[in-house]
């Protein structure tokens, strides 16, 4: 029988939500559902986080019963799960094949979300207005609104998996005594404290922020115990003074905290938005920030993460009090959906010079994943973000999520690029180590397909093809594999190839547009406009924009409707001036131009040979 962890990743990938979305219907933490999925946790403790779980993802009773059984709970109905375990029980092991009746719309995600789905990466923000990235050749892949939900975004729907237990670490000052100390050996290991908290707990009023500080583990001479919690109640507060936060407050927690389970539960008993703990020796102290809607996964190896690793300060003890309220403060307004000023605290903590090398690097990566959020899609805020992310990296080298992250952001900037050469390279060179480090992560996968595909070199396509094989391979119910290899598959010719994965992707996301538009493109660039047009209105139908209406005109002037032609290429001109007049030529404009002129002429400009060479890109 599959594991708890192997059912949820399969019934998770099939619905196409993600782990941010899950915890916010469910009330489940987001690093639950995390340790769920790995396996570091084998099962859940409640029953009744299951069945949430089940009701959001819609699975069939039988499937419930399956995770209930898997998750260690009586089934309601156990003869319904051995029948549907044995109707899975063929080579692949893929327990999903046995209902496929159950398959729900997958969606797609938008560049702006965290954590996988507000993202970013990971707290949860609102998906920003995803701004269609041009093509450069085929009128498909290239797509703004089918490129960058998949590949720019893709990069938070992981990259901001990392988030929330921070650890900083700054030098304490006993009081009285001088402003610094020398720093000694690393603290000792944490006392292990119960999971949840004894004494009275405190609760936030009604419409009341709390952010509860709990009194720090010492492991120096009884004679030199410091009020740390104390000391960061100070800086956090007249940080949340200069913000003019009134609704916010800070309260010392009546006992210590040593690990995350004890963090997640002052905060269930609290109903607090943030929690501060931590330890601390004779000349450091470690500090840990845990939020309910932030992240505390990890896309990569925790080790490679910004998130995992300490942020040493041992300089100024005012300073380095005030760039941890403000990384607090930056937190906070994540966790409260307040991307602009969470990115604006962020800028004032880095603006601060800390000395610290995982310091600096901490904070460039995370204006660099907040700036296209706040500023907008364009090239001038991705080349922002890319000089932070290669601050972040010349810092942090083997952080593969900063990487990741620079890489899809390679990519983003190249379909906003008349010259989009040199990015897709770096793009490529990017994602590369991390499909090397890291050769079973998918998101990687599609975005360097993604990158080869719109390069399209001397054998880019057959690379293409190998890492939207290797998705599909290694999720078989992930729609954007098929999706993509069936574009690869239009370009090099393989007809039945194309109708597979366009037809699979309808069955995994039947409200997916794009592969309506895909059948339209390759039918009529097929040659076969009968085929073509019912998809080309389904495209058009589900697509206001006017994007997809030059792969229509393609099928109505075949079928000699050159009029509604014409029209169809007016306003996918129109859409084009208006969001990307300087993109233009990009967008083949001078040349639909002259499609027009002869559509107008009551010609068709569509010859074997341009359906061709369009076909090709």
């Amino acid at each position: 029988m599959p594991t708890f962890g192997e059912l949820l990743n399969q019934f998770i990938a099939r619905a196409g939500i993600t782990d941010a979305e899950l915890a916010r219907s469910t009330g489940v933490q987001r690093q639950t559902i995390f340790r769920w999925k790995e396996g570091v946790t084998a099962r859940p403790r409640y029953r009744e986080d299951v069945l949430r779980i089940a009701a959001k993802l819609r699975l069939s009773p039988a499937e419930r019963d399956a995770l209930l059984l898997a998750g260690g709970f009586s089934p309601d109905d156990p003869t319904a799960v051995a029948s549907l375990f044995a109707a899975a029980s063929d080579d692949s092991g893929d327990l999903l094949k046995a209902d496929e009746n159950s398959l729900v719309e997958s969606r797609v995600m938008h560049y702006g979300e965290e954590g996988d789905d507000a993202s970013a990466a990971a707290g949860s923000l609102p998906p920003a207005p995803v701004p269609p990235p041009p093509a450069r050749r085929s009128r498909l892949i290239e797509r703004p609104h089918v490129m960058l939900s998949v590949a720019v975004a893709v990069m938070l729907v992981v990259a901001l998996a990392g988030v929330t237990l921070l650890r900083a670490v700054f030098p304490a000052t006993p009081t009285p005594g001088p402003a610094t100390l020398a720093a000694p050996a690393s603290p000792a290991p944490s006392a292990t404290l119960p999971p949840t908290p004894t004494a009275t707990p405190i609760v936030a009023l009604p419409g009341e922020q709390l952010i509860v500080i709990a009194p720090f583990v010492g492991y120096t001479a009884s004679d030199m115990q410091f009020n740390v919690a104390g000391r960061i109640r100070e800086a956090v507060t007249d940080e949340l003074k200069r913000a003019q936060l009134d609704d916010v407050h800070t309260v010392i927690w009546p006992e210590p905290i040593t690990e995350p389970a004890q963090a997640d539960a002052v905060l269930t008993a609290s109903g607090a938005v943030l929690a501060i703990w931590g330890e601390y020796d004779a000349g450091r102290v470690r500090a840990g920030v845990t939020a309910p809607a932030l992240d505390d996964t990890f896309w990569v190896n925790p080790v490679d993460a910004p998130s995992a690793l300490p942020l040493v300060i041992n300089q100024d003890v005012p300073r380095d009090a005030r760039i941890f309220a403000l990384y607090t403060l930056g937190s906070y307004f994540r966790s409260a959906d307040l991307v602009p000023k969470a990115l604006a605290a962020y800028e004032r903590a880095l603006a601060q010079a800390p000395t610290d090398p995982t310091t600096r690097a901490t904070l460039h990566f995370y204006v660099g994943l907040l700036a296209p959020q706040v500023h907008g899609h364009a090239p001038q805020t991705f080349t922002q973000a890319i000089e932070h992310y290669s601050a972040a990296l010349a810092l942090q080298p083997m952080w593969e999520n900063v990487r990741y992250n620079r890489g899809t952001t390679y990519l983003g900037r190249a379909l906003l690029s008349l010259d989009e050469r040199a990015d897709l390279d770096a793009a490529i060179a990017d994602l590369s180590i991390v499909i090397e480090r890291k050769p079973t992560r998918v998101d990687p996968l599609v975005n360097r397909g993604i990158a080869y595909y719109q390069r399209n070199d001397a054998g880019d396509l057959e690379r293409a093809r190998d890492d939207f094989d290797r998705v599909v391979e290694l999720q078989p119910q992930n729609y954007q594999g098929y999706y993509h290899r069936a574009l690869v598959r239009i370009r090099s010719g393989d007809a039945a190839g194309w109708q597979a994965d366009l037809a699979q992707t309808q069955q995994l996301a039947p409200a997916y547009a794009p592969a309506a538009n895909a059948f339209c493109w390759a039918y009529g660039t097929a040659g076969e406009p009968d085929k073509a047009l019912p998809y080309c209105d389904a495209a058009v139908a589900a697509d206001q924009s006017g994007a997809s209406l030059d792969s229509r005109a393609i099928t109505l002037a075949q079928l000699a409707r050159y009029t509604e032609a014409a029209a169809d290429l007016h306003a996918y001109l129109d859409w084009v001036r208006a969001v990307y007049p300087a993109l233009y030529p990009k967008y083949r404009g001078p040349q639909v131009e002259s499609w027009i002129e002869l559509l107008e002429l009551n010609e068709n400009p569509f010859t074997p040979a341009l359906l061709d060479a369009l076909r090709k890109g």
